[in-house]
């Protein structure tokens, strides 16, 4: 079985994928193994990559899941689940201790980014 060895605010992502499925993290891990079963969960349209749009989606309905308080921000508490408070604090552009959708999606497709080596627009394998 392969498996992708993903680091700081990318193992975001995948301890988001894993909270999707029942298994909650109570510390961020710094790295994450990325198996072709959390893969297989981003890759909604089964193209054998992810595409920009996919990991977009994917983190505009987790920054939902993690806003157990519907107030349409994240805390520290609630980020705090997949973020280390060093990873928080780079996410809150503005400093007031909260993170908007905005912010999230800003950082993350920023993370999709230097992630996709080849800037074809698809994270693979």
């Amino acid at each position: 079985m392969r498996h992708i060895t993903i680091k700081p605010i990318a193992a975001m992502t995948f301890a988001l994928a894993l909270l999707g499925t029942g298994y909650a993290q109570t510390r961020p891990a710094a790295q994450v193994e990325l198996t072709p079963e959390h893969f297989s969960q981003l890759d909604r349209n089964k193209s054998g990559g992810i595409s920009k749009d996919e990991y977009e989606q994917f983190m505009r309905e987790s920054f939902q899941k993690l806003d157990t308080d519907g107030d349409k921000r994240l805390s520290k508490a609630e980020a705090g689940v997949v973020m280390t408070p060093q990873q928080f604090a780079e996410v809150d552009k503005n400093g007031d201790g909260e993170l908007t959708l905005d912010e999230f999606i800003e950082h993350v497709m920023r993370d999709f980014d230097r992630h996709d080596y080849d800037k074809d627009g698809v994270l693979q394998p």
